[in-house]
């Protein structure tokens, strides 16, 4: 990655930038923010599931499934993170992919935390050669300390969903880790023992992946509902004694914030939306998943308390309800 101006090329503040990066491929250093237009995507893909309740998906082991997806040496491989620090459906893909003698493989995960920490141990055996997701924990250090071979891709969850869309990241196997299925992969997040909320950043995997494979530990008869993912989308169910430990969710990001700067902007925000004229009988609103935004949440609602003003709707993440007041309609 040599700063040279002949292998290099000037961003949009004035940095240089190399043109081409080994393990990457060539580069797109960004301009403005118009500067280069998305121009269409990638086909939706034919999935095998498109059958009634007598097709068979049912696998007895991930490594079933794997094998029939046709898994290979130097393939991509996607997870979602709704279970966060909880998440078991990685590291036993992982293994199941090791035992196979699989190698090179790029992991694709919307996120990874310390519970990932095994990876570190495929990445020395070579069965993962790269990862393009957010890195947490262990695997964030692995990466900071060099000890990875090619560069850590990070995206913003829309970002990834473009680069999945476009072909940018594409995915020859989604494994997705579903708390409730049935045997032909209609799945949700809401019921089951390993309930997570929804299961969002998988959809756009379970549309675009060549295969995809539902992990489940609360399989149920046929239909389940509701369905986040529907049958015409997977390939294969395996049913597993757990997908996760849900108690782990709240975790990191999704702790309400405590340090005084995070409270203070937290604070200000909810201010700033009462003072907009928006906070007001029968109005809705998104909030993330993060510290602060907790906070702010928690902050509006003392406003709305205050007020007597009651919400139609709110959109967030996974993480318990703040104390708010809302009316569904």
């Amino acid at each position: 990655m040599s700063g040279t101006d002949e292998n290099s090329v000037r961003n949009g503040v004035g940095r240089m930038i190399p043109a081409y990066i080994e393990g990457y491929g060539k580069t797109r250093p960004y301009q403005t923010p118009f500067s280069e237009i998305p121009t269409g995507k990638t086909g939706l893909r034919v999935p095998l599931g498109t059958g009634g309740p007598a097709t068979p998906k049912l696998c007895a082991s991930i490594r079933e499934a794997l094998e029939k997806s046709g898994l290979k040496s130097g393939m991509t491989i996607s997870f979602h993170h709704h279970l966060r620090n909880g998440d078991a459906v990685v590291n036993m893909t992982m293994q199941a992919c090791a035992e196979m003698g699989i190698r090179d493989l790029t992991l694709a995960p919307s996120a990874l935390f310390p519970c990932h920490a095994p990876l570190r141990d495929y990445m020395q055996q070579g069965v993962i050669r790269s990862i393009l997701g957010s890195l947490n924990g262990p695997i964030g250090e692995h990466c900071s300390e060099g000890h990875f071979t090619t560069p850590a891709v990070l995206r913003s969850h829309g970002g990834r969903c473009r680069a999945v869309m476009e072909g940018d990241m594409p995915v020859d196997i989604a494994v997705i880790a579903a708390p409730e299925s049935d045997a032909q992969g209609n799945c949700n997040g809401v019921h089951g023992k390993s309930a997570c909320g929804p299961l969002a950043y998988s959809a756009v995997d379970s549309q675009y992946a060549q295969k995809v494979i539902i992990v489940t530990d609360t399989l149920v008869a046929y239909p389940c509902t509701p369905m986040a993912i529907t049958q015409c989308r997977v390939d294969h169910v395996v049913a597993v004694p757990s997908i996760g430990d849900p108690s782990k969710i709240v975790s990191g990001t999704t702790q309400i914030g405590s340090d005084p700067m995070q409270l203070k902007i937290a604070r200000l925000a909810s201010q700033i939306a009462w003072h907009s004229g928006l906070v007001r009988e029968g109005f809705n609103f998104q909030a993330g998943a993060g510290g602060i935004s907790l906070a702010a949440v928690k902050f509006l609602g003392e406003i709305m308390a205050a007020k007597d003003i009651t919400a139609d709707w709110a959109n967030g993440g996974g993480t318990p309800p703040p104390p708010l007041r809302y009316s569904p309609r």
